[in-house]
């Protein structure tokens, strides 16, 4: 396995993986290739693909700072390559990089319905913050 930046070229790949994996919710936020491209050129040291011996994606995570707080979104693994800490890798690299840039804290985003999602980031010392409510608005709604 190999981990390598993500780029927009690995866009059409990378979503069939998004598509395969629970919990995504990819009609929440702009996934078009756009959208993604959009993060990518934002974040390009902090978005990144693992690739198997045969050249093809079996992992994708995107990070994404604001300058204070980091984010992370699309942490996907291939169902066959779970459970061999590809996720907490490619997790690792963006944090890396982001304590590299001088961000001290990292937040990210889980559906209610995705509780093996939200299992796997608090093995990892993430904590579900009950102060807050996230709300959020369409644009071209208003």
């Amino acid at each position: 396995m190999q981990i390598r930046n993500f780029t927009a070229d690995d866009y059409t790949e990378a979503y069939t993986l998004w598509e395969k994996t629970p919990g995504m919710n990819l009609g929440s936020l702009n996934n078009t290739y756009s959208g993604i491209k959009s993060v990518i050129d934002h974040n390009p040291a902090l978005c990144f693909a693992a690739i198997n011996d045969d050249g093809a994606i079996i992992g994708t995570i995107l990070g994404g700072t604001d300058g204070r707080k980091g984010y992370l979104y699309h942490t996907a693994i291939a169902d066959g390559y779970r459970g061999q800490h590809i996720g907490s890798t490619l997790i690792h690299k963006v944090l890396d990089e982001l304590k590299a840039q001088g961000i001290e804290k990292i937040g990210l985003f889980t559906t209610n319905e995705n509780v093996k999602g939200r299992e796997f980031w608090e093995h990892l010392g993430f904590k579900q913050r009950t102060d807050i409510t996230y709300l959020d608005i369409d644009l071209d709604l208003i």
